[in-house]
């Protein structure tokens, strides 16, 4: 039996089945479900610490100073998929040709197939250019 939901989210192992929706109501806050998870494996990290050497690991002040580095990192990922969602959704609502199941199987394949197909070009237009 796999563990709870939260605990494989953290570590990718939910099924097709499990990490599909209809709507955006039914996507769980898998960060909220991951966070107590987060919390634990720091709090054990510290407890074995002073279990083994009787000192703290770290200080507060270099944990907050990681997080704070860590959030940091991910700005500009943040603003970059901000970017491409809003152009996403631009995109959808005015110029598609054709709403294709999301339940089908043929629409996983023909996607899969177009991603690839559409990363083969970049990848070979990329040898073309001297960056």
């Amino acid at each position: 039996m796999l563990p709870p939901t939260g605990f494989r989210a953290l570590f990718c192992m939910l099924s097709p089945n499990e990490s599909s929706f209809q709507t955006l109501e039914e996507v769980p806050q898998y960060v909220h479900e991951a966070t107590p998870f987060f919390i634990g494996l720091m709090v054990l990290e510290v407890l074995v610490g002073l279990l083994k050497s009787g000192d703290p690991v770290y200080s507060i002040s270099d944990g907050l100073t990681s997080i704070s580095a860590g959030m940091f990192s991910r700005l500009p990922s943040l603003l970059m998929r901000s970017t491409e969602l809003t152009a996403y959704i631009y995109v959808w609502d005015h110029y598609r040709l054709v709403e294709l199941p999301w339940d089908s199987a043929w629409t996983w394949w023909f996607t899969f197939l177009g991603v690839d197909l559409g990363y083969y070009w970049v990848h070979r237009f990329s040898h073309g250019t001297n960056t």
